[in-house]
C-alpha cells in the first residue's frame, strides 16, 4: 500500500513539475509547488485508505480511544527517530556550506553525486524499516531468536548490496554523471565526490538495519546517539578539514560519510553486544 501511494505521488508530481516550469512559466516556484501539491495527494489517499480499512477492523467490548501511558511510550520511540533525521539534515547543510565556497561546478558535481547516491542508498532505507517492522512482529509473537536473525540477514543483505554498488559505481562513475550534465568539469568533480561517498553504501545499509532493529526493541535512542556521534566528531569535521588539506580533488571529502557510518556500525554492534550480554534488549521502553 505505502508503494502505490508514494508511485502515485512520484508519478503526478513528475507530470505536475513538467506543466508547471514548462507550460505556465512558473520556474522554480512551480517545482515547488508541484511538490506540496503532489505530497497532498499521496495523503489524501493515504488517509481515504485507512479510515475505509478501520472499519475492517474488529474490537470487543469498549476500547479506549485515547491513553496517555501508550502516547508516552510512543514519544520515547518516536521523538529520537525524529531529531535523528534532524541532526542528519543539520549536518549535510553544513557540508553543503563547505561545499558552497568551491565555485559553481564543484556545488555541481556534488549535487548531481549526492543525487546518484540517495538513489542508490534509498533501497538500504527501506530494509531498516523492513527490520524495524518485522523485528515488531516476531517480538510481539513471543520470538526474539527470530528478530535477531532479521538483523543477522539484513546486514548480510545490505553489506553484499553496498559492495555491489561501489564496484560499478567506480567502474562507471562518469557516464552515470554525464547523465545529469554535459558540463565535463561538472562530471570530474562529481567523479570525484562520487568515487568516495559512494562506499558509504557498504556501512550504511548495516546500520540503518541496526537502527531499524533498536526502534523495534524500544530503544530508538541507540539510532539517535550513534548519528549524532558520526556526524559531530567524524562526517562534519572530517568533510571540513579534508576540504582545507586537498583543495585540488573531492575524493578525501567524499570519504568522510563513510567513515563516520563505519563508527556508527561499531557503536550499534557494541551497544548490541552488551545489552544482549546483560538482557536488557528486549525489556520496554
Amino acid at each position: 500500500t505505502p508503494f502505490i501511494f508514494l508511485a502515485c505521488s512520484s508519478l503526478s508530481n513528475i507530470g505536475v513539475d513538467i506543466l508547471f516550469v514548462t507550460a505556465f512559466g512558473m520556474g522554480v516556484d512551480g517545482v515547488a509547488w508541484a511538490t506540496f501539491l503532489c505530497q497532498g495527494i499521496s495523503c489524501v489517499l493515504a488517509l481515504v485508505v485507512v479510515f475505509r480499512r478501520f472499519n475492517k477492523i474488529k474490537t470487543e467490548g469498549k476500547i479506549k480511544m485515547f491513553s496517555w501511558k501508550h502516547c508516552g511510550r510512543f514519544a520515547v520511540i518516536a521523538v529520537p527517530s525524529i531529531l535523528q533525521q534532524s541532526f542528519i539534515s543539520v549536518g549535510n547543510i553544513v557540508i553543503q556550506s563547505v561545499i558552497n565556497g568551491f565555485g559553481a561546478s564543484v556545488m555541481a558535481g556534488y549535487s548531481a553525486s549526492v543525487k546518484l547516491n540517495n538513489m542508490v542508498i534509498t533501497s538500504l532505507t527501506t530494509l531498516g524499516n523492513g527490520v524495524s517492522n518485522y523485528t515488531a512482529q516476531n517480538l510481539g509473537a513471543g520470538k526474539p531468536e527470530r528478530a535477531a536473525q532479521t538483523l543477522k540477514y539484513a546486514a548480510m543483505i545490505a553489506t553484499g548490496y553496498g559492495i555491489a554498488v561501489v564496484l560499478v559505481i567506480e567502474l562507471v562513475a562518469e557516464p552515470l554523471l554525464g547523465c545529469f550534465t554535459t558540463d565535463a568539469a561538472v562530471v570530474l568533480m562529481g567523479c570525484q565526490y562520487i568515487r568516495g561517498y559512494i562506499v558509504d553504501t557498504i556501512f550504511a545499509g548495516i546500520h540503518f538495519s541496526f537502527t531499524g532493529y533498536f526502534a523495534a526493541c524500544g530503544k530508538s535512542y541507540i539510532g539517535f546517539l550513534h548519528n549524532i556521534i558520526a556526524i559531530v566528531l567524524v562526517r562534519v569535521p572530517g568533510s571540513y578539514l579534508a576540504s582545507r588539506l586537498f583543495a585540488g580533488t573531492l575524493l578525501p571529502m567524499g570519504l568522510a560519510a563513510p567513515a563516520g557510518s563505519l563508527l556508527s556500525v561499531m557503536i550499534c554492534v557494541a551497544a548490541y553486544r552488551c545489552m544482549k550480554r546483560r538482557g536488557t534488549l528486549y525489556t520496554a521502553a
